[in-house]
């Protein structure tokens, strides 16, 4: 700037300098002029007017020198000033970018390089969610490729854990899908949550030709009883009731009926014979005639075999015992008499009965009175198991066992 100011002033003093020299020269030139007469002719007066001429020339050219000379100080203090004057552009400073939690508007976000987080995300382990407005939904639960998750009141979705609400119990997996339709296994308990997620609660269950029940704290109710509606159930093991069954314990056996409930005061065939079921339940097998009988003539074509017990072959006695499932003690046609009070009317001896031949204490025959004066046996060698009757072969007396 310093040497731009020194070169204006040069250039100035030299501009100044032509002037005086071209002053003088003018000066120099009238005063020769004004010295000749007008009608002198001097051949020294030729140069002096080429002088003054060329003088002149000069003083223009340094004139016209000066006006350049002016407008190129002009100019170059112009393009000085310009270049002293002229704006520098500025670089816009950035912003730095959003990342992480914000508070917007009563709203929370998480930013990612300036932009917002929406749908599920998972941040330093835990899974959030934040709708299409990137707003993060807190006690929220969220439909989502047919499955339902929910996030709790800090944002975090539910995993491996229990929901309660409405009166109901949720299980949100360890993915966070809430369980439907699904048995559920823990604490030695199993659970079972419906369809709609609720766990079940103080209710049955039927599935796989099965009912089972779920007791008041949703767990199954396995190898226990239960009581409702004036009867007893029995679960199984497997959690499964026990229906059209025999149970077994402390010594004694019960029968679940068709329903499912304990019988009780009753009587019930199982497999063919008829028990007694007291008030308790217990079973006590009773005197079935009718399938003693039936026994008994299941085996009608069967020959007669001494001393013969077996569907192989059978004697009068053997049939008997057989039939009757009587014990070794019981064996013979002598032991058999003594079971019973010995009674006459034959002819009207009841089915199921003893019909025995020969005196009281020493009879040689017996036979199984089918009623109505007849009676299946097993006659004598050579012969087969089969029906008699009183009037021909009449009985000397009879016993009820």
């Amino acid at each position: 700037m310093e040497e731009q100011k020194h070169y204006k002033m040069f250039k100035k003093g030299k501009n100044w300098c032509y002037m005086a020299i071209a002053t003088v020269a003018i000066a120099f030139g009238v005063s020769t002029t004004s010295v000749a007469n007008a009608d002198t002719i001097d051949a020294t007066t030729t140069p002096v007017a080429s002088q003054q001429v060329e003088v002149s020339d000069q003083t223009a050219t340094n004139d016209q020198s000066e006006v350049n000379s002016n407008q190129e100080l002009q100019q170059n203090t112009t393009n000085n000033e310009n270049q002293d004057t002229a704006p520098v552009a500025v670089k816009p400073q950035t912003t730095n970018s959003l990342n992480g939690w914000q508070q917007q508007d009563g709203s929370t976000y998480y930013y990612n390089n300036g932009q917002k987080a929406t749908g599920v995300q998972d941040i330093n382990g835990s899974q959030y969610y934040f709708n299409d407005q990137g707003q993060q939904q807190k006690d929220y639960f969220l439909n989502q490729d047919n499955h339902t998750y929910y996030f709790q009141a800090d944002g975090t979705r539910l995993n491996d854990g229990f929901y309660n609400n409405w009166g109901h119990t949720y299980y949100f997996q360890a993915d966070g899908s809430r369980l439907d339709n699904g048995f559920y296994n823990n604490w030695g308990h199993t659970y079972y949550f419906q369809a709609d997620g609720s766990r079940l609660d103080n209710g049955f269950y039927n599935n796989w030709g099965h009912t089972y029940y779920f007791q008041a704290d949703g767990s199954r109710l396995d190898n226990g009883f239960y009581n409702n509606w004036g009867h007893t159930y029995y679960f199984g093991n497997d959690g499964a009731r026990l229906d059209n069954s025999v149970y077994s314990n402390w010594g004694h056996q019960y029968y679940f009926g068709n329903d499912g409930a304990l019988v009780q005061n009753s009587d019930v065939t199982v497999s063919g014979k008829k028990y007694h079921a007291d008030n308790e339940g217990i079973l006590t097998e009773k005197n079935n005639v009718d399938t003693k009988v039936d026994r008994a003539l299941s085996q009608r074509g069967v020959p007669y075999v001494w001393g013969g017990n077996t569907p192989a072959g059978f004697d009068c006695s053997g049939l008997v015992q057989w039939a009757y499932g009587l014990g070794s003690n019981y064996r013979t046609t002598y032991q058999q008499a003594t079971l019973g009070t010995h009674q006459r009317d034959v002819m009207n001896a009841p089915k199921g009965s003893l019909l025995f031949f020969g005196s009281d204490s020493a009879p040689y025959h017996v036979a199984i009175s089918l009623g109505n004066g007849t009676y299946v046996h097993a006659p004598e060698p050579g012969d087969v198991v089969k029906i008699g009757y009183s009037r021909y072969f009449k009985p000397s007396f009879f016993i009820t066992l």
